[in-house]
């Protein structure tokens, strides 16, 4: 089985988490989810950061000690990703000794290899970002993420060689077209590498803030916070321990899936790092968008922002997904608004795949005695649909992240099954006796709900999981299967006693 190391950015535990964080962890569960399905060896990474100056002003505010806010704040995430039937591997926290003691041990390495040094420094700060600020980064003297004029540092830190790594880091853009997707974050990246690199600060004095992974042989500075997260996609599989058997087999990643505003963190400083500590590089930097709510960016001050523990109660979880896979693209941004939401439900869920679903098993109870018939000829309109167009779209699609285009070639072979039913009446064949006729009609139009039912696994797992039951299928040996397998056509078993239950997305009013 070929290795898929996947991962997600770690949340700030500064805050409850919001639909943005929902949708990058959704879609680092579908790409796992599908690379299982096609047989890879998947494990899946996601977890919490919580160290930093953000945190330690919120704990306060809070009223908290910083240990009890984190802890609390870090358990959100964690019922997020258990809420939303996300199958991640592991959940990092970075402030585990399991990821500290990895963090100093990376340090280190770091360290004696000559890029981290000393220095008397003062810059710009924003607590915002976690990020030091140069005059050409702001907009009228204020961070253009924040909207806040960050604070003047004056300190003497530790700084990490980055300017080192300017030409290693130019060569791997020009050979790797694809390290940082889509292309237009790549060019973003090829862009500021054109300008030159910087060394970056990478710790804090401890007067100014105690709450970090301590420099290893300086009991005087802390850690710069994403010094510290960053190294959480290797500490969570053992590295810089001697259980390293996690790193061995699955570093180094084949994709971290990051929002746009970090996009620079994980495409030069991340890369740079590793070479500092003479490790693989990642495959590849997967950047997604954001959700905006009713065409209107998130925030706080307009009262927009989105629970999405609190969408998952006023919706079903599985038709969320949906939507969010499929109305929000990969690599731009996307709108979620209840409207929306309600079309896309009407349109594709209920009168959709829903309708079709129950159509087809509707007509093998009345016309089959409700068991899945025999069938004598293959369907050569149907079966030349699946393996010449749907399937391949789907599969190529789907490798690219691109899951609006993957849903929308599954949702064309849906139409297309309902035409099918509309065009060939099979009401009209059991009226004139053509039982042959009929039973294979339905036989096949019953192995293509199992095709699309294995297209939509990785979206929504609950509902192909009904639809293989519904046709009378045993969900662990489909599942069990390969997908080359399971992608052959006559592959459902006749005779299996088909299981109609209720309908699967009841139309919303």
């Amino acid at each position: 089985m070929n290795k898929f190391y996947i991962t997600t950015a770690i949340p700030y535990a500064n805050a409850d988490p919001h639909i943005g964080h929902a949708l990058e962890i959704l879609y680092a569960d579908i790409m796992a989810r599908y690379k299982r399905l096609i047989g890879n060896d998947v494990y899946f990474l996601t977890g919490t950061d919580e160290h930093g100056q953000k945190m330690f002003k919120a704990a306060v505010e809070a009223g908290k000690s910083v240990e009890e806010f984190a802890a609390e704040k870090s358990a959100k995430y964690l019922e997020l990703a258990d809420s939303w039937n996300i199958t991640n591997d592991d959940f990092i926290r970075t402030t585990e000794d399991r990821h500290m003691n990895a963090a100093q041990k990376f340090w280190e390495e770091s360290l004696k290899n000559g890029n981290i040094y000393k220095k008397d420094y003062s810059g710009l700060y924003c607590v915002g970002c976690e990020a030091y600020k140069t005059e050409k980064d702001l907009v009228d003297g204020k961070c253009s993420d924040h909207g806040t004029v960050p604070e003047i540092i004056k300190e003497e830190n530790y700084f990490f060689r980055l300017s080192a790594f300017q030409e290693p880091l130019e060569f791997l853009f020009e050979q790797n077209k694809t390290f940082v997707y889509p292309q237009s974050r790549y060019n973003e990246m090829h862009n500021i590498l054109k300008f030159g690199l910087e060394d970056v600060s990478i710790s804090r004095s401890k007067e100014k803030l105690s709450w970090g992974v301590p420099v290893p042989g300086d009991d005087s500075q802390v850690m710069y916070v994403w010094f510290d997260a960053l190294t959480n996609y290797v500490t969570a599989l053992g590295y810089g321990s001697t259980e390293n058997e996690l790193f061995q087999k699955f570093w180094p990643a084949d994709a971290h899936v990051i929002g746009k505003e970090i996009n620079r963190f994980h495409s030069l400083l991340w890369p740079a790092m590793l070479m500092s500590v003479n490790l693989e590089l990642p495959k590849q930097i997967a950047v997604h968008g954001w959700i905006t709510v009713n065409g209107q960016k998130m925030s706080k001050t307009i009262g927009n922002v989105i629970d999405p523990l609190k969408v998952i109660e006023n919706h079903p979880l599985e038709a969320v997904r949906y939507f969010l896979a499929r109305e929000i693209p990969f690599d731009n941004d996307g709108d979620f608004s209840e409207e929306k939401f309600k079309d896309r439900f009407n349109a594709d869920l209920a009168n959709g795949l829903g309708n079709l679903t129950n159509r087809i098993l509707t007509m093998v109870e009345k016309y089959c005695g409700g068991v899945v018939p025999k069938t004598s000829t293959e369907d050569g309109e149907l079966i030349g649909k699946l393996t010449d167009d749907v399937w391949p779209t789907y599969l190529e699609k789907m490798e690219e992240f691109d899951f609006v285009h993957a849903l929308e070639a599954t949702w064309k072979f849906v139409a297309f099954c309902d035409h099918m039913i509309s065009d060939r009446q099979p009401w009209a064949m059991a009226k004139a006796g053509k039982q042959n006729e009929l039973e294979d009609l339905l036989y096949h139009l019953c192995e293509s709900l199992r095709h699309i039912a294995l297209m939509i696994w990785p979206v929504m797992p609950e509902t192909a999981e009904k639809i293989f039951v519904q046709l009378g299928l045993d969900v662990g040996k489909e599942l069990g299967k390969s997908l080359n397998d399971l992608r052959q056509w006559v592959e459902l078993t006749v005779g299996n006693r088909i299981i109609k239950g209720d309908a699967l997305f009841p139309r919303l009013e």
